[in-house]
């Protein structure tokens, strides 16, 4: 979970709190799992050396939270957002990330050495053992593109599929649905190469939507704070509201940071929701459309 996803302190704290409470009613034991509602419970402990798991994870966290403490932390919508974050780290594709399988050791032959095969021209030799290392990279690049893209890669699949569909019955002339949006900032500045949002799941204004906010950035030798916050605009006035966003600290040498989190919507006909990162610097993702302005019963 935290290879896939930055988590912001109040959620580090609410971890915290509910991996300490579940260590101290199962006596320690057990590996840590994220519930579908948000909450930890201890799993089967891992083969092997007794590495308490748990207790590397609660050191995982604690690194995680700030120097300060964490006040007016609101529970039950960061068990929302890490309910979301469950569901969200599921849909990978199975087994993204896993390790390989390590080879078996071959035994020990002590019969009568068999006849040498002649051997092959070094040339030829060489060309079999470059086509098996491209074999090898090509194998290590797809899997690590499964693991820091699994999302990404099925969302623009789906855009695939529907673009493909669409084209193959031509629509009569559309109705504008609404003005058009015009995003506050550029979608890269500075150290921030681009920002995606997407929702996950079904949003509608008048509601909380759960989000994800990916940021891309330019790797640096120091930490980076990444804020952000996001805009709602009315696309059937045209009018915009601010709403408050949050911040997480990246690491040196990261190139980008995801965070779950849920966003509450104004009751609005027709709106769309952008990502303004504040720092470090202003840049903001595309528009996610919601709702619509034509009236009721009146088709595309």
């Amino acid at each position: 979970m935290l290879s896939l996803a930055r988590i912001t302190a109040p959620q580090a704290l609410v971890l915290t709190e509910d991996l300490r409470a579940a260590l101290a009613e199962g006596g320690g034991a057990g590996r840590p799992l994220l519930t579908g509602d948000g909450r930890i419970t201890l799993g089967p402990a891992a083969d092997g050396p007794a590495t308490r798991p748990a207790e590397r994870f609660l050191d995982d966290l604690a690194a995680l939270l700030p120097d300060e403490p964490v006040m007016d932390v609101d529970r039950a919508a960061v068990r929302s957002e890490l309910a979301a974050l469950a569901r969200a780290v599921r849909a990978l594709p199975d087994g993204a990330g896993a390790a390989p399988p390590a080879p078996a050791r071959r035994a020990a032959v002590r019969d009568r050495p068999a006849p040498r095969p002649p051997r092959r021209p070094r040339s030829t030799g060489r060309r079999i053992g470059a086509w098996l290392l491209s074999l090898v990279v090509l194998g290590a690049a797809v899997t690590a593109e499964v693991v820091l893209l699994g999302d990404d890669i099925t969302a623009d699949l789906d855009l695939l599929m529907d673009a493909g569909r669409g084209g193959q019955e031509p629509s009569d002339e559309p109705v504008p649905d609404g003005l058009p949006v015009a995003t506050p900032a550029p979608p890269s500045a500075g150290a921030v190469v681009a920002v995606d949002l997407r929702p996950l799941g079904t949003c509608t204004p008048g509601a909380t939507c759960a989000v994800r906010v990916l940021v891309r950035l330019v790797p640096s030798p120091e930490q980076q704070v990444v804020s952000w916050s996001y805009r709602v605009v009315d696309r059937c006035t045209g009018t915009s509201t601010p709403v408050p966003g949050g911040s997480v600290t990246v690491p040196p040498q990261a190139d980008r940071t995801a965070v779950v989190a849920e966003v509450a919507l104004p009751p609005l006909a027709g709106a769309a929701l952008i990502a303004v990162t504040e720092e470090p610097a202003v840049a903001a993702s595309d528009p996610v459309v919601l709702g619509s302005c034509r009236p009721a019963g009146h088709g595309a």
